[in-house]
Formats: structure tokens, sequence, C-alpha cells
């Protein structure tokens, strides 16, 4: 009963983040130029060359997943009883009890890419190549993440499957979205006040689009 009820609300959760994804297009510009988006894209192409023709950095991606699981159990005062990262068998965090939250942090969380955004905004003024060399960087991690995520997905983790894999679909597709701008600030030339209009800009077309498939859903059920 637990997963057909969080699926009904990842459903939900998953028609708002095709709306989301259908309307970021359009507010992409307001944060990021063409050309820094040549640099991003080069940045994700560099990771999926490395994951799929050299090595997988699968123990690296490893400590920051279960290091998301270990900072939200503390957050929400979770007793840790165990920790433990092995290239055998994996990693695990043994905790008095868990809770959505802390099953989806390392999905929602992106905790490599935010460590490299706050690196990038101290260091910003330090070098003209900072900005570029975070937007590559930052596109690569944020593909490793969304790489391992999608096999987390194919292999059935237990942190996906406990409330459902519908509802963990919908929660990190939508946490994963409102990330980029903040992530693509510390680089952009139009840094954060570029983030908030495109936020600003994304909610108003957001809401317009919702009101037309929902518009178009209630012609459909009168004809």
């Amino acid at each position: 009963m637990r997963v057909f009820l969080f699926s009904i609300v990842g459903i939900l959760l998953l028609l708002a983040d095709g709306i989301l994804l259908y309307t970021f297009p359009s507010q992409a510009g307001r944060i990021v130029s063409q050309e820094e988006g040549w640099l991003l894209l080069g940045g994700a192409a560099a990771y999926l060359l490395f994951h799929f023709l050299l090595r997988k950095p699968e123990r690296f991606y490893l400590w920051g997943h279960e290091f998301s699981h270990l900072v939200v159990a503390k957050l929400f005062f979770r007793r840790i009883h165990q920790f433990q990262i092995s290239s055998r068998t994996g990693g695990k965090v043994v905790m008095d009890r868990t809770n959505v939250m802390i099953d989806l942090a390392p999905y929602t969380v992106p905790l490599y890419c935010l460590a490299a955004a706050a690196s990038a905004q101290i260091f910003r003024n330090a070098s003209t190549w900072v900005p570029d060399i975070y937007l590559v960087f930052a596109a690569f991690l944020f593909t490793m993440h969304l790489v391992f995520s999608a096999e987390g997905f194919f292999h059935a983790q237990p942190d996906l499957t406990r409330s459902g894999r519908i509802f963990s679909a919908g929660v990190i597709l939508l946490f994963l979205l409102l990330w980029i701008p903040c992530l693509l600030a510390p680089g952009a030339s139009k840094g954060w006040r570029g983030a908030a209009d495109a936020y600003l800009g994304w909610k108003a077309s957001g809401i317009v689009a919702a009101r037309s498939l929902a518009a178009y859903f209630r012609g459909l059920l009168l004809t």
C-alpha cells in the first residue's frame, strides 16, 4: 500500500518534472551564453567517454553516495552504527532507522557538484580561467551523478525501491532540475542574477505550460 500511494504522488511529480523539462531550454539563455553552453557540453561528453570507454569512477562516486546518506541521517538525528566503503562489497551506512529523505539523499543532492560550486564561488576572482574550468568540471560531475543514478534504477537499488521507483524518479528529477541554475551560477557570466532571472522565468513559463496542459486534458474529457 505504501508503494502504491507513493507511486500516485510520483506520477504527479513526474508530470511536474515534464513541464519543467519542457520549459527549461527557453530559460537556459538567462544563465549561460552559447560559448558557455559548449563548455558544458564538452564536460558532459568527456565524462561519458571516461565512463564507457575508460573506467567507471565507482569508488569515487561511492564515497559521495554513502557520505550523503550519512550527512542527511545526522540532520534527522539518526544514530549511525556503521559507515563502510569497500571495493568488493560496495558501501553501506547502518543506522537505527531511515526515511525517504535519507534514502534518496545521494540522488537528490549532487554532493561533489555542490562542493565544486562552492570552491568556484570562493576562487572565482583568482583567475579569469576559473569560471570556464568550473563549467567543464561541473558538467563532468553532474553527468557522473546522472549516469550512476540511472544505473541505480536499472539495478533496483533498495534506496530507490523502498518507496517505489516511480516516486523516487519523480523526487530525484525534481531536485536535480531545480539544482541546475544554482550549479551554473558560479561559472556563468550572468552569475547569480542570471540564475534568479531563470528561476522566475521558469516559474512563469511553467505555470503557463501547466495551464495549457490542464486545458488540453479538460478538452479531451469534454469531447
